[in-house]
């Protein structure tokens, strides 16, 4: 199973160790929560939250 790393910077979702939404290495294996942003345009949610890329996201991220 494939082990996914939240980034610190931007709660996006990786698998590897290079956050795909913001290029940052910093990344951490501790998280809690999912949110799928499909249209971040039209989502209250992704506004909210300060997201503007569609993607995979954390909640917490310690």
């Amino acid at each position: 199973m494939v082990r996914e790393y939240a980034c610190r910077k931007c709660k996006s979702l990786a698998s590897g160790k290079l956050c795909p939404a913001c290029n940052s290495t910093d990344l951490s294996k501790d998280w809690a929560g999912l949110i799928i942003i499909l249209d971040p345009e039209k989502s209250e949610v992704a506004k909210s939250l300060g997201i503007s890329k569609s993607g995979r996201y954390a909640l917490r991220v310690s």
